[in-house]
């Protein structure tokens, strides 16, 4: 008897601590490549039809002023470092090289973050989840030596083969198969899934039957500043979200799973692969800029939270935030400690997103983009309060934007404000030596009627 009981006790507080453990959130990080600021219905968007994203919106918070990375190697290793790109030293993509006769020479970039560098993935799992990513890395090495999981590709549910068979265009089918099938592998332990999508990256593809949507669309609305293959695309990320919400409904999973929707840099005006003419992809109107720009096109994105019983729905937020700040945020979700010998940068949103707190203790944000690759110039930016300076490095040019009064940035300040401007400038002069950061030299090899011509880029071979 006195056996039995203290089997008894034994299995129930085994029961009790694996209740407690799968009681701790659960986390569906979507994270789409390439997206626009506006591309969303629930940005501004008058064109593309995401409904699930919307809903997210109206169920969870919104953030207007969310930014990013230029391009997206920076901003996948911040997400998983908590690191600025010019701390970490990934500030461009990383198969990106230099144009031969541009005239300043980028600094020496890495390939990969350093392997004594904690990621959100090595300290949840330490918390007892399980971590897995899908789709799209490209941050260095991979994502298993960097805390992820291995996950199976196969698909094993027939209806998910089917649909990953008709969303063969950027893997959209495989890569939401493959997540579906990771949570219901995983549903009754804590898990973190980062959902990570090719589109709506260059180049356009698209199933026919929503291209031939949007084409109808277009000749309705006579919108033409954006293109119906580009538009399809968005849809079809969008479809795997509210694919993916569905399953966390069907699970029960629901009320204790946080989704994040975010995009790795700007949208695309224009397809970026040069060695085609192309179309326009989408606008940033308002916006100035695209992918590869420190103007608001290039690094302001969507950033959409929910988190049941912990969000006022249809919460918005102005605060500024970065990509490292989700580093921050993932980790005290999850009960995590921010490592001790670990540099960081972000400052976890979970006040904001649970209404405790209006701002974060953050006086600026800055960017160090110091590139001559593929078609962009080396700059730098900061942005305090309502103003906004971008540094170009090639001619020391400065521009200087009022954002609440010019979110376009078509208003140069700099004669108007010189000792704002300045005071900008030595604030991030100043935090660039703070951190490190290296800066482009000029090029022996400067043509000026060459400088245009691209350098190798493996991803174009």
């Amino acid at each position: 008897m006195r056996k039995l009981a203290i089997v008894l006790i034994v299995s129930l507080t085994l029961a009790g601590y694996l209740s407690a453990q799968n009681t701790k959130p659960n986390v569906v990080f979507f994270l789409i490549d390439d997206m626009g600021w506006k591309d969303l219905g629930c940005y501004g968007g008058n064109f593309i039809e995401t409904p699930f994203a919307d809903k997210l919106s109206a169920e969870g918070i919104r953030f207007t002023n969310a930014y990013a990375s230029p391009v997206c190697s920076p901003t996948r290793a911040c997400l998983i470092s908590g690191q600025n790109a010019a701390r970490h030293g990934i500030w461009e993509v990383i198969d990106v090289f230099d144009r031969p006769y541009a005239k300043m020479k980028s600094p020496p970039k890495a390939s990969e973050l350093q392997k004594h560098i904690k990621t959100y993935a090595n300290v949840l799992t330490e918390e007892g989840y399980v971590c897995g990513l899908v789709g799209k890395w490209h941050a260095g090495r991979t994502p298993q030596a960097h805390g992820f999981a291995n996950i199976d590709n196969n698909i094993y549910d027939p209806e998910l083969q089917e649909y990953a068979k008709e969303n063969e265009g950027h893997d959209v089918g495989q890569i939401t198969a493959n997540a579906i099938e990771f949570i219901r592998e995983n549903k009754d332990k804590p898990f973190f899934i980062n959902i990570s999508h090719h589109v709506v990256h260059a180049p356009l593809l698209a199933r026919e039957d929503l291209i031939k949507k949007y084409q109808k669309k277009l000749r309705q609305t006579g919108i033409e500043d954006v293109h119906p293959t580009y538009a399809a695309m968005a849809e079809t990320a969008d479809e795997s979200l509210g694919m993916l919400l569905d399953e966390l409904d069907a699970l029960n999973l629901t009320k204790n799973t946080v989704v994040v929707l975010y995009s790795d840099n700007g949208g695309l005006l224009g397809d970026l692969y040069l060695n085609t003419t192309t179309p326009m992809a989408t606008t940033m109107t308002p916006l100035r800029g695209q992918k590869g720009s420190l103007y608001e096109g290039g690094i302001r994105v969507p950033l959409i939270v929910k988190w049941p019983d912990k969000v006022k729905p249809g919460s918005v937020s102005g605060e500024m935030v970065n990509s490292y700040d989700l580093f921050s945020t993932f980790i005290e979700i999850g009960n995590g400690k921010i490592p001790t010998n670990q540099q960081t940068d972000g400052i976890s949103l979970v006040p904001l997103i649970k209404g405790e707190k209006e701002t974060l203790s953050r006086e600026a944000l800055y960017w160090h983009f110091p590139t001559s690759q593929w078609t962009r110039n080396p700059a730098g930016a900061i942005r305090k309060g309502k103003y906004k300076l971008i540094e170009h490095f090639e001619d020391g040019r400065l521009e200087l934007f009022d954002l609440d009064d010019d979110i376009g940035e078509t208003n140069n300040l700099i004669n108007k404000k010189p000792v704002i401007a300045y005071q900008l400038l030595n604030d991030l002069k100043n935090w660039r030596e703070l951190v490190g950061a290296q800066m482009p030299i000029p090029n022996p090899d400067y043509d000026p009627l060459r400088e245009k011509e691209l350098g190798y880029h493996k991803f174009l071979e």
